[in-house]
């Protein structure tokens, strides 16, 4: 991104250095950026998804030494010792995030219309990936960690012909902030970032774009104070980045 079209509120400063970051998601649109920024604040990253493929792309794309890259499917059987297996590998984590989103193979849909198959496959993969992740996660982030769950504004307002989505969004902040309540300091730091719409990499190559969303980098930029609890939202579980201009906010927009 163009640092002159940078909004005031990101300055890329935090320095990560010496702290590992497990991006979930991180091959996808907003991941990427995400990755992108903690790479460069001095984290070392691995970028974790289904794709090989994908994740290779990545690593060719930003061919940076502190990039990691791994294949993990939070709907096999084996993720608990996948994540373990990953967990000793690079001793453990400070900061998680997750960024798992499908929009299912139904397209777009009234609510009841989607059967009964439709709505299984959108549970598992917006819902229950997110609660197997965090069971399986948590216990290897450090007390002094963070977890981050990114979350689209279809977890606050209706989303007709996309139902499912929304409502499995809806869920998935409702699992962040009671996790958060669970815990209640007695663990890593809980986190839920509601985004606006995201310039990714798939939508400027599908020929959509608008300089006026928040770039991938800019959500990384306000992790990375998050992560190194520089942030004034650092306290807060529940944050939204929705406006470039305006920045993160502890309250809806």
């Amino acid at each position: 991104m163009n640092t002159l079209t940078r909004p005031a509120w990101a300055h890329p400063h935090t320095d990560l250095n010496g702290r590992t970051a497990l991006v979930v998601g991180g091959a996808g649109g907003v991941g990427e950026g995400v990755v992108r920024a903690l790479v460069d604040a001095g984290a070392a990253v691995v970028a974790a998804g289904r794709s090989r493929s994908r994740l290779d792309e990545l690593a060719s794309r930003l061919r940076s030494p502190r990039l990691h890259t791994t294949v993990l499917d939070a709907l096999a059987e084996d993720l608990d010792h996948a994540v373990t297996a990953l967990a000793a590998e690079h001793g453990g984590f400070d900061a998680v995030i997750v960024s798992v989103a499908s929009w299912g193979n139904q397209g777009r849909k009234p609510l009841l219309a989607l059967t009964d198959a439709e709505w299984d496959a959108l549970l598992a993969a917006n819902q229950t990936t997110v609660f197997r992740l965090y069971r399986a996660l948590v216990p290897h982030i450090s007390a002094g960690g963070v977890l981050v769950q990114l979350n689209g504004l279809s977890a606050d307002l209706p989303f007709p012909g996309a139902g499912g989505v929304a409502l499995t969004a809806a869920a998935t902040k409702s699992l962040t902030r009671t996790l958060a309540a669970e815990l209640a300091g007695r663990g890593p730091r809980i986190h839920e970032v509601i985004l606006g719409v995201v310039r990714t990499r798939a939508r400027q190559l599908a020929g959509v774009d608008d300089p006026r969303w928040i770039e991938g980098t800019e959500v990384g930029i306000h992790l990375a104070e998050l992560i190194a609890g520089t942030s004034p939202l650092t306290g807060e579980v529940l944050h939204y980045l929705v406006d470039k201009t305006a920045g993160p906010s502890g309250s809806a927009p």
